[in-house]
């Protein structure tokens, strides 16, 4: 007696792929035209951002060379354009960092921090996060704004993933603390930088501090 024959089991592979194919041609169709798209458009993406980034640093390279050949007032115009223009491209936090240090040379302070000020809000990471709300920071203390200036620094120390410039900027906000005689602040940032160990010298200056302090704070 013969057993009856699976017609489905007995059917070719390939035959059901192609019947398969040919029910959902279009299905297939629109799928690998969304693939493609995103495809293509993640390469504008990428080109568009390249593109950005040669251009930031040649028109950076343009204003160097006018603040070199000590043409200030056209090196103030071109960085503030690239400034404005590319601030979440290094270039751009650079052009504002160089625009901000020649104001600070000529006595322009206002400007310099109303300048970092709106720069430090476009550049929230990065690697001149940091350095900008440093520079803030600076600016700050010059005009006798400590309490202000300490926020910035602190704002710095927590843009960088370096140990060692984390604890440069928390040093900084822990003078800019003391100046603003905010001691329990201060206190904070001196204990844990005299705990650290990856800059000997700001544990010790810390330790110092601290020592300062807890004299001050005797009756």
């Amino acid at each position: 007696m013969t057993s009856p024959i699976n017609e489905s089991a007995a059917q070719p592979r390939a035959e059901s792929f192609v019947d398969w194919f040919h029910i959902n041609s279009r299905i297939v169709t629109a799928g690998a035209v969304v693939v493609a798209a995103a495809a293509f458009g993640y390469w504008i993406v990428q080109r568009t951002a390249y593109n950005e980034t040669i251009s930031a640093d040649r028109q950076l390279l343009v204003a160097k060379q006018s603040l070199n050949s000590g043409n200030e007032a056209l090196a103030a115009a071109d960085l503030k354009k690239v400034a404005d223009k590319y601030p979440t491209k290094p270039a751009g936090g650079e052009a504002g960092m160089l625009l901000a240090q020649l104001q600070l040379g000529k006595g322009d302070v206002t400007g310099a921090i109303a300048g970092l000020r709106a720069l430090a809000t476009k550049v929230t990471s990065g690697p001149t996060a940091a350095s900008i709300r440093g520079l803030l920071g600076d600016a700050l203390v010059q005009v006798a704004k400590p309490a202000e200036a300490a926020a910035e620094y602190v704002g710095a120390a927590k843009s960088t993933s370096m140990a060692n410039e984390r604890a440069y900027w928390e040093s900084k906000a822990g003078r800019a603390y003391l100046a603003s005689n905010n001691t329990v602040e201060a206190r904070k940032l001196y204990e844990a930088l005299a705990a650290q160990t990856d800059n000997e010298g700001i544990a010790t200056e810390a330790r110092v501090r601290l020592g300062e302090l807890s004299v001050g704070s005797r009756p």
